[in-house]
């Protein structure tokens, strides 16, 4: 360990670089549940967000006591980033509480009082974008989809973030009702395109079917198909199919296209 030191400090590197190193080889390997004591003891928010994305990413990351130290870590925390990494961790572990903290976080103005501190924006969009996997994962709880479903709807008309936004339309493809259909026809209209991009694409997973965006063709379509919104779910309409079927047929096709780029055809 010395000499690993030494070569450090020949190569030179700045103290800070140095310090850094010493500390990695001297410092006793901290467990997941002292990681956890260090996310919720350290004043320096950099320090709490580094040892909450070692309880993430370690084998106990979905223990009893992580899932309560992520849920206490977003809903409260004063930094936002840590409270993203909480709520990441507790996406990943698909556990009944990630659902109810999500909700919470993107419902706060109806919390009562003393219960979380306001999300940021960025806390706000980790929060639907655990929504969405969850629901892509099937991992929310039946009793909660409906809740689930009226929250990304409200989150897409209302929130005044973009990103947030589009996160709410993401989830909004796993839910099958006619409300859903007309708020994403409704979010074409978004003043961002990467919110109506994410409205398009959801609108083609619950349907079958694209209109390209435009908003007054998708209403139309939704008022001839009013009792068969969803008979073509999961189709790939003819516009958006690869001209491939296998990495073989890929390899294939993009060897044609190199060779018409490399070698253009004669104009007559």
């Amino acid at each position: 360990m010395l000499l690993g030191v030494l070569a450090v400090c020949a190569g030179g590197c700045s103290d800070a670089k140095i310090n850094t190193v010493v500390v990695n080889l001297f410092e006793p390997k901290r467990t997941p549940e002292q990681q956890l004591v260090v996310a919720f003891a350290a004043e320096d928010a950099d320090t709490r967000r580094a040892a909450l994305a070692k309880v993430a990413e370690s084998k106990k990351y979905d223990r009893e006591w992580a899932v309560k130290g992520y849920v206490t870590v977003a809903l409260l925390d004063s930094d936002p980033q840590a409270r993203c990494v909480a709520l990441r961790g507790l996406a990943r572990t698909g556990a009944p509480e990630a659902t109810d903290t999500a909700l919470k976080l993107l419902n706060h103005r109806e919390q009562p009082p003393g219960t979380l501190r306001p999300p940021e924006a960025v806390v706000r969009w980790d929060a639907a974008l655990a929504l969405a996997r969850l629901s892509a994962e099937a991992q929310v709880p039946e009793e909660r989809r409906d809740e689930v479903r009226a929250t990304l709807i409200k989150t897409l008309r209302l929130d005044d973030d973009r990103h947030v936004r589009g996160a709410a339309a993401q989830g909004l493809r796993h839910y099958s009702a006619a409300e859903t259909v007309r708020a994403l026809v409704d979010g074409l209209g978004d003043v961002d395109f990467a919110v109506v991009h994410e409205c398009e694409e959801s609108l083609v997973f619950l349907t079958g079917t694209t209109h390209s965006c435009d908003a007054l063709a998708w209403s139309e379509w939704v008022a001839a198909n009013e009792g068969a919104l969803f008979a073509r779910a999961g189709e790939i309409p003819e516009s958006r199919r690869l001209p491939y079927n296998n990495r073989l047929e890929k390899a294939g096709y993009d060897m044609k296209q190199f060779m018409q780029w490399l070698v253009p055809a004669r104009k007559e």
